[in-house]
């Protein structure tokens, strides 16, 4: 009576606790959890006990299930793992495990597991790399979002041969700007010309501010053809809009496309001339290395 009395009690705990608590027989088989497990999955305990995920969830998810399970019992040992799962009921939700093994009947080891929704902490987690990503003054990505754009797509040259190209833009004589209206005019100017080359570009354009009035976009064009007709499109659309009342701007641009054996520095060095290139004859152009 006493060993029915604790159980009851610990039961009864088990319960009050808001973290989904599960578990599972060495064939995976569920043989308890608690009210907070059965209320997250959309289950009656009837529906639950007895079978493995395969009988409960989807293919992908009881899969992935399976796997924790058997990497922690064959390593005998605490294991713990995040990850974004869907659940029947279409809830998706970001979890916090750990699984450990238990023994059960006295001799067989199960599988004993804790998951804690930790959603809420790892959108604000995104929210804030998302947030050291962006210009602070522009909204629109940053230095630091360009070297990881930048070295993620030269791995996928080295590996596959898949053409990008950069075009390097500036804002011709940006300083006169300043001069003479002053910086806050400035600052305005650039956000305004942010969100004009970002309303102008594609899906496959990534547009970065690299410092000051430099900008770069990163074209995941399937030819330097196309990287080059969308940067003229851009010079034209620049100079034929007023950014604010009484001030046209010209841009400058350069353009090159990737090659075998570059770095992040071997490229921008090269449109980086090509950049200067075009502010040395005559601003408000567009060069490039010739098509091959």
């Amino acid at each position: 009576m006493k060993y029915l009395d604790n159980n009851l009690l610990l039961n009864s705990v088990i319960d009050l606790i808001d973290d989904l608590i599960f578990y599972k027989d060495k064939h995976f088989r569920y043989i308890g959890c608690n009210t907070a497990f059965l209320n997250f999955v959309g289950k009656k305990a009837e529906d639950l006990i007895g079978k493995d995920d395969f009988e409960i969830f989807d293919h992908d998810l009881a899969c992935l299930f399976r796997k924790h399970d058997k990497l922690m019992l064959a390593e005998g040992s605490v294991r713990s793992n995040e990850e974004w799962v869907v659940y029947p009921n279409n809830n998706k939700v970001y979890l916090l495990t750990k699984k450990i093994p238990f023994v059960y009947d006295g001799i067989n080891t199960g599988i004993l597991g804790i998951s804690r929704d930790i959603t809420s902490l790892e959108k604000a987690n995104q929210q804030l790399k998302q947030q050291t990503l962006l210009d602070e003054l522009t909204q629109i990505k940053n230095r630091k979002a360009y070297n990881l754009k930048i070295k993620s797509l030269l791995a996928v040259f080295e590996r596959y041969q898949t053409p990008f190209s950069i075009i390097s833009i500036d804002i011709d004589d940006f300083k006169n700007i300043n001069d003479n209206f002053g910086h806050d005019v400035g600052d305005t100017v650039l956000r305004s010309f942010g969100a004009l080359i970002e309303k102008n570009i594609r899906e496959t354009d990534h547009l970065f501010r690299i410092g000051g009035e430099e900008f770069v976009i990163l074209s995941e064009s399937k030819t330097k053809v196309d990287a080059i007709q969308l940067a003229e499109k851009l010079r034209k659309i620049v100079a034929f809009n007023t950014i604010l009342t009484d001030i046209n701007i010209t841009i400058s641009l350069g353009i090159c496309e990737v090659t075998t054996g570059d770095g992040p520095n071997s490229i921008a060095k090269r449109v980086d001339n090509l950049l200067y290139e075009a502010k040395s004859h005559g601003k408000n152009k567009v060069t490039y290395h010739s098509v091959t």
